[in-house]
């Protein structure tokens, strides 16, 4: 048998198929999670993974010996995940059977409880070791299988076009780049209720991820779609990610818009209706968001990078009807907290289509600080080079509540150290070009000259 200590490493499941994982892993792993999930039903979706079919049969199984319905939902997007915990009274856990953007060699799998409850896997892991070492060993009691196939796509289309005041976007012409992932699930069917004019980009499903690796946020990834954008003229470009619940969007020029600035609009957006509302943003989010917030009567609250400090942060306080993370993921109060790119995207598409303005005009009027985006140093010891850092600005304001946060009277920095690599994370932003450049450069010195 596998190592079966992977499961408690971190909050979900990564692991490399079938060196790592494999389908009695994911057997006996899952006989003892639909033992330890309360309730009667557990829904099971998986990615475009070649070995995700295999995967789920396993999964499908354990659910039924363990006693649980299993309602099978097919080849979907992880948002499709949470909108089913929520949407259906009937669906107490739900189990998506992905590894999101890692390259294709990788499977794993999210979970998550009634109304999107995420379930921490290093957390159970206790609990479900000794119940795995269990069912290795013991028979499996008669039990008499529950099955459901269901279909959601109709319910999930109508839910992302309930966010938008538009009903019909015929004049807003869209690359979608699903990087033969899940994206195309939805995007087919949204399209043709929505009434936009689209041009797919690898939609056909291949776990192989033949175009190029399943992550929007590197640069090289963007390639394909900024030679479509100067074929076709269209408006605005969605680059999906594997499991299709982050969005990252290109102007019609095919320049990346930051996700502070698409969160800002969206915030500005919610705050126009709902003045009094809270937005919560990372330790690194742009003052764009916070001065957005401010400007429109709103409340404003930083929490640590990780979806899971956002979804905590939400529950603690209703207030809070938006929130994002650094990686484009973009949780909404009426989504049940959830994170979905497609809903942060059809939000931004309906505030883009009564503009009446192109893309790169709608999001220039938020674009007022020179920003770094995330950039990676490799470092011998992370955490000790922030106290370095901490002790040679010691005389400007800081903040620890995330890394190292260091305030200036016109920008900030932050450093936080990778959670498993020897990489030190530095975002940058201030108010002009000028002091953007004399801060880089002093800070990037100071870095490299101390990574030893």
């Amino acid at each position: 048998m596998l190592d079966i200590s992977i499961i408690g490493r971190s909050y979900d499941l990564r692991g490399i198929y079938p060196t790592e994982i494999d389908e009695e892993f994911y057997y006996l792993f899952g006989r003892s999670f639909g033992t330890w999930v309360r309730g009667k039903s557990i829904a099971l979706w998986y990615d475009a993974r070649n070995s995700s079919p295999s995967l789920q049969l396993a999964f499908g199984q354990w659910i039924m010996d363990s006693g649980k319905k299993l309602i099978k939902l097919w080849l979907c997007s992880s948002d499709m995940t949470s909108f089913s915990t929520g949407y259906y009274n009937d669906i107490d856990a739900a189990v998506m059977i992905t590894a999101s953007h890692n390259p294709k060699d990788y499977n794993g799998m999210k979970a998550s409880l009634k109304w999107w409850i995420p379930v921490n896997l290093k957390e159970i892991w206790p609990i479900l070791i000794d119940w795995i070492h269990q069912y290795n060993t013991s028979p499996i009691p008669p039990i008499q299988w529950e099955y459901e196939e269901r279909q959601i796509l109709d319910d999930w289309v109508n839910h992302i076009l309930s966010f938008s005041h538009t009903k019909n976007f015929g004049k807003i012409s869209l690359i979608a780049d699903a990087w033969n992932g899940t994206a195309w699930v939805f995007m087919d069917a949204l399209t043709k209720k929505a009434g936009w004019n689209l041009t797919p980009l690898f939609f056909d499903p291949d776990g192989n991820f033949p175009n190029h690796h399943p992550n929007p946020v590197l640069e090289e990834n963007r390639k394909d779609c900024r030679k479509k954008i100067q074929e076709t003229k269209s408006d605005i470009w969605l680059i999906f990610d594997g499991d299709a619940d982050r969005v990252v969007i290109l102007d019609e020029n095919g320049d990346n818009i930051s996700p502070s600035i698409i969160c800002a609009i969206i915030a500005h957006k919610i705050l126009v209706e709902n003045p009094w509302a809270g937005i919560c943003g990372n330790a690194v989010t742009s003052k764009i968001v916070q001065d957005i917030t401010l400007e429109n009567g709103g409340k404003y609250t930083r929490q640590k990078v990780w979806h899971v400090y956002i979804k905590e942060e939400m529950s603690k306080d209703s207030s809070i009807l938006f929130a994002w993370e650094w990686s484009a993921h973009y949780f909404f109060q009426k989504n049940w907290n959830a994170d979905s790119g497609i809903i942060a995207a059809i939000i931004f598409l309906d505030i883009l289509s009564q503009s009446w303005k192109k893309t790169s005009e709608l999001i220039e009027v938020y674009t007022r600080y020179k920003t770094l985006e995330e950039t990676n140093f490799t470092v011998a010891n992370p955490k000790w080079l922030i106290e370095k850092l901490a002790e040679n600005f010691s005389e400007l304001k800081q903040d620890r509540l995330d890394g190292l946060t260091v305030y200036y009277p016109y920008g900030w920095w932050n450093v936080r150290p990778s959670s498993n690599e020897p990489l030190l994370r530095l975002n940058l932003e201030t108010e002009t070009k000028e002091q953007f450049d004399i801060l880089y450069e002093k800070l990037v010195n100071f870095i490299e000259s101390n990574s030893l």
